[in-house]
């Protein structure tokens, strides 16, 4: 059975329900399952495609709620691993416009104990595509696993997908971030990021074919309410206009985007990276990416295939651009 291997992190959101909270503000904060990756691998299963997640889970009561929560969304959860460390903790504010702002609690987080010993080889080989994103490249020893991980996959022609998911506060310098940020992308086939991503990677957003080598083929750049920008290394590129939305919680839209290009992609294009094929996923990633901003919080708005299909007319032309 063909499925997506995503591994990377899963932690607690603490979502405030207040907007912005000022120092020493009294906020009321509800707690929700997140960590991009494996909300990636929650909005692939919700569309119907088959996706597992590979990481480290801690023995709390989080971590249990965590491991529920995807095991609940049908995500294939073999490859979890539990460890004695806290789970991490992101304390997510808003502004008014649905933008977010992060504060981190990992010193150090279970998610960031993923050995190599903890990714099941025959698991990865029998990928499809193997997914991972920028949060655990942020420390050791997670960041050799997922790093080898994408270099053993690639070298068995497995797909790889990143997503950079830049958060500066979980590095120890800038300089890092860019480094890691980029051997991340370096050894993925797809990259979609954001143009904020862009930006912290000192990639100038008006051109991420510096993104491109012998393995990278394809970039997916998501703006916001601007459209979003696909790019091939044969030189092929396009892109799709946003939806006109107002947005109550942006948290989980780029994971919603990222979930529906690879299961667009998988199951429908077999792998098959062209003008035509990119477009139309990308098509219904945007169409997922609004639709996660209608509502709070990330695995509560990731949508399922109808509410896709039924938003698609809405997201810009299925035809090429000339």
């Amino acid at each position: 059975m063909s499925y997506i291997l995503c591994v990377g992190e899963s932690l607690v959101d603490f979502i405030a329900q207040a907007g912005i909270p000022d120092v020493g503000a009294s906020e009321i904060f509800e707690r929700a399952a997140g960590g991009a990756v494996s909300n990636v691998a929650v909005g692939i299963a919700r569309l119907g495609g088959s996706a597992h997640f590979c990481g480290t889970l801690s023995r709390d009561a989080f971590g249990k709620f965590l491991l529920r929560t995807l095991a609940h969304e049908y995500v294939g959860v073999d490859d979890v691993e539990l460890v004695d460390a806290a789970t991490t903790l992101a304390f997510v504010a808003r502004a008014e416009n649905g933008e977010r702002d992060f504060m981190f609690v990992r010193n150090p987080g279970a998610d960031s104990l993923l050995e190599q010993t903890d990714v099941n080889e025959r698991s990865l080989m029998k990928a499809r595509v193997l997914h991972f994103g920028g949060v655990l490249l942020s420390s050791e020893p997670a960041r050799s696993t997922c790093l080898t991980s994408a270099r053993t996959a690639r070298s068995g022609g497995v797909f790889v997908s990143f997503d950079p998911n830049a958060r500066p506060s979980l590095f120890r310098s800038h300089d890092e971030m860019v480094r890691m940020l980029r051997e991340g992308s370096s050894l993925s086939t797809l990259v979609k990021l954001s143009d904020e991503d862009l930006l912290n990677m000192e990639i100038a957003p008006d051109d991420p074919r510096a993104l491109f080598n012998d393995v990278t083929e394809a970039v997916v750049v998501t703006r916001g309410a601007r459209p979003c920008t696909w790019y091939l290394r044969d030189g092929g590129q396009g892109e799709v206009p946003a939806l006109h939305i107002t947005a109550v919680d942006t948290t989980g839209a780029g994971d919603a985007m990222m979930a529906a290009l690879l299961w667009r992609l998988v199951w429908t294009h077999d792998l098959k990276l062209t003008a035509a094929s990119l477009h139309d996923a990308v098509r219904h990633g945007c169409a997922a990416g609004a639709l996660a901003c209608l509502h709070e919080g990330a695995i509560p708005s990731l949508p399922d295939a109808a509410a896709v299909e039924a938003i698609l007319p809405q997201v810009g032309s299925s035809e090429l651009p000339n």
